[in-house]
């Protein structure tokens, strides 16, 4: 079941306030009409003669009182909803500051991406277009030309891109280096050997934004609604994009991203609390690497297991929220 908002919790708060001076407010003036019969009509201690004035004054005199106290309830009341209102214009000014501050660095992280993807690919063979055979003998010089040409083309659309073909390339180098299972130097050194500038500035961007949203307190965005936001940062990312985040953090270079110890509260974990490495393709990580059987991720993802399996025998529902979906 999903948490309250802050802001939802603050109108509970609210409405129980006003509901109390509203109780007031009636119970004074209805005080105000009850008391001048029960205590002119019933003895209460107090007389009424001719000393006590007109009967008018009398009423008035009793009633003025609580009519003064209802006025004030109600005046509260007014300051109050007027409160509320400007503290909502103002928490909703700042989610406002907050989402323009979040879609302006994703869309410097989309800049980040691109530049990226256009920058690395895989190598295609270049075509000696002029020496050119013909398939038939009726086939033009133009024609063998034109043909090349959108083969060449064809190919050129096919080949790998950007995180594609980094995470095909460093899996691959790692393959070649290796001397032994899970060889954790050799991995580090493949990852050293594609690092480039550009990488470090995608890199540092990404973690920003994360922490941006991850940072702030909880009565202004609950753990749900930063899930929320960093969902959409995950879904502008491709599955390569993650992997490549993965195997950063892996290399050592990407270590802040998530801590080694599962209760260290100093530590962060954008990958597992906040699920920025997500519905993935395993065969795309290398075997060695596997992240359901790298630490912490292995001993959370026995943890979620156990729980799982406790909730079929206990027949509780199960929150669709698995770590790590499909790895």
């Amino acid at each position: 079941m999903c948490k309250k908002t802050g802001q939802v919790k603050d109108l509970d708060k609210y409405k129980r306030v006003l509901t109390l001076f509203k109780i007031l407010a009636f119970f004074f003036v209805a005080c105000s009409f009850a008391f001048p019969y029960i205590l002119t009509e019933h003895y209460s201690g107090v007389v009424f003669d001719a000393e006590s004035g007109q009967i008018g004054d009398t009423i008035g005199g009793i009633m003025n009182p609580f009519v003064g106290l209802a006025s004030v309830a109600m005046m509260f009341l007014a300051f109050y909803i007027q409160y509320i209102a400007n503290k909502m214009m103002q928490d909703q000014f700042k989610k406002n500051q907050f989402e323009n501050r979040f879609f302006e660095m994703l869309k410097t992280h989309k800049e980040n991406s691109n530049m990226i993807i256009t920058t690395h690919y895989e190598n295609e063979e270049k075509m000696e277009l002029e020496n050119i055979i013909a398939i038939t003998p009726y086939e033009s010089k133009e024609e063998m030309k034109l043909r090349k040409e959108t083969d060449y083309k064809q190919r050129l659309g096919r080949r790998k891109k950007g995180f594609e073909h980094l995470v095909e390339k460093i899996n691959n180098e790692y393959e070649r280096q290796k001397i032994k299972n899970k060889d954790i130097d050799a991995f580090e050194r493949v990852y050293r050997s594609v690092w480039e500038d550009s990488f470090g500035h995608y890199f540092r961007h990404l973690f920003l934004m994360v922490k941006f949203v991850v940072s702030k307190p909880d009565d202004f965005l609950t753990y749900e609604e930063k899930r929320d936001y960093l969902r959409i940062l995950r879904a502008s990312l491709s599955v390569s994009e993650q992997i490549f985040l993965y195997y950063n953090w892996l290399s050592g270079y990407g270590e802040k991203w998530e801590g080694k110890e599962i209760d260290n509260n100093n530590d962060n974990h954008f990958f597992t609390t906040y699920r920025m490495i997500h519905n993935v393709n395993p065969e795309s990580i290398h075997e060695d690497f596997k992240i359901n059987e790298m630490p912490p991720f292995k001993e959370l993802l026995e943890q979620e297991n156990d729980r799982g399996e406790e909730d079929k025998r206990t027949g509780k529902e199960r929150e669709d929220d698995d770590l790590f979906e499909l790895v």
